[in-house]
């Protein structure tokens, strides 16, 4: 009986759930930063590639573009 009211209440829980409009999509911004990553580095030898990740190591910070 107790799985019975937990499956009432569970499905009752999911039916009152507001939908929340994001600000920011993190499954997004992710494939975006991979992507560009991708195209940069298929124009690259081995020894670029490792410079270059020497080099971003050391200056930048990975932040989400912003969305209008």
């Amino acid at each position: 009986m107790g799985i019975d009211n937990w499956k009432y209440d569970h499905q009752e829980n999911l039916l009152n759930m507001k939908t929340i409009e994001k600000t920011f999509d993190a499954v997004k911004f992710m494939r975006q930063q991979r992507d560009e990553l991708s195209r940069k580095l298929s124009k690259m030898s081995k020894e670029e590639i490792l410079e270059y990740f020497r080099k971003q190591n050391s200056i930048s910070t990975v932040r989400p573009q912003k969305t209008l």
